[in-house]
């Protein structure tokens, strides 16, 4: 049976060059969603980007991708400065997605980025009033198309965030079962175009029940430096049927 959510939708959408130039009003484009009726926060144009609440129907067993970063989210909301959301190394446009954590916390931000430039993501608008704190949200980026994407590390620094030394910071996936997982387990192989090769032995990514809703970290970074395919599997205590998430994530250099 499906659940109907509230949601959060930011959708920016991007054409800044490397120094941000701003969008002009004609590029803006937004989703066509149902914004939340009667909130000052629901889903409408907000300058260079749409983003607000919206109403949604989800309700399957799934495993989600939450977050894709080099290290932790590290923001203090309070200081009021905008985010700075980059990829390294990449030649074609960016699509960045940020999503709320805790359960039944339904936030979403989309953004498109060009070759070599920088997302400012302004956190007045709407997570401030929302208290969605760097550890109530995760964030990710993919190239390619809808149904064949491509997975990609994205970097969230502000103006006040130290500079961290080239590849000292782990590339973490958090990932999202919709039900209690007793078993989470992972693998990964090389992607040659077109498949993927033989895949190494499976790890386990818990060795602790995680109930339904709660993030689970996994460090990608023994991974090697190109495109590669990662298998995330779960299964609840009450049932013997495996979830499966399949997905294609590049390792960029460092």
């Amino acid at each position: 049976m499906n659940v109907a959510k509230i949601a959060v939708l930011g959708s920016f959408l991007i054409a800044a060059s490397a120094a941000q130039n701003p969008v002009h009003a004609q590029q803006l484009k937004c989703d066509a969603v149902r914004p939340l009726p009667g909130s000052s926060s629901s889903y409408q144009p907000r300058e260079n980007r749409c983003e607000g609440l919206y109403v949604a129907d989800v309700g399957v067993r799934s495993i989600d991708i939450v977050s894709l970063t080099y290290g932790s989210l590290a923001f203090n909301l309070q200081d009021k400065l905008p985010l700075h959301v980059a990829a390294q190394g990449q030649t074609q446009p960016l699509y960045i997605r940020a999503v709320a954590i805790p359960p039944r916390t339904y936030y979403r931000m989309d953004a498109v980025v060009r070759p070599g430039a920088v997302l400012l993501w302004p956190i007045t608008d709407v997570l401030l009033p929302e208290n969605l704190t760097d550890s109530r949200l995760g964030i990710f980026g993919w190239k390619g198309t809808e149904s064949s994407k491509t997975f990609v590390p994205v970097r969230v620094v502000t103006d006040k965030s130290p500079s961290p030394a080239p590849g000292s910071q782990p590339i973490l996936l958090s990932i999202q079962a919709s039900f209690d997982a007793e078993t989470i387990k992972w693998r990964s192989a090389r992607f040659s175009p077109g498949a993927c090769l033989a895949f190494d032995k499976w790890q386990d990514a818990t060795s602790h029940l995680v109930p339904a809703g709660s993030p689970l970290q996994i460090n990608l970074k023994q991974l090697p430096e190109k495109v590669n395919c990662v298998e995330i599997a779960a299964r609840s205590r009450d049932s013997n049927d495996w979830v499966t998430l399949m997905i294609r994530v590049e390792i960029p250099a460092p």
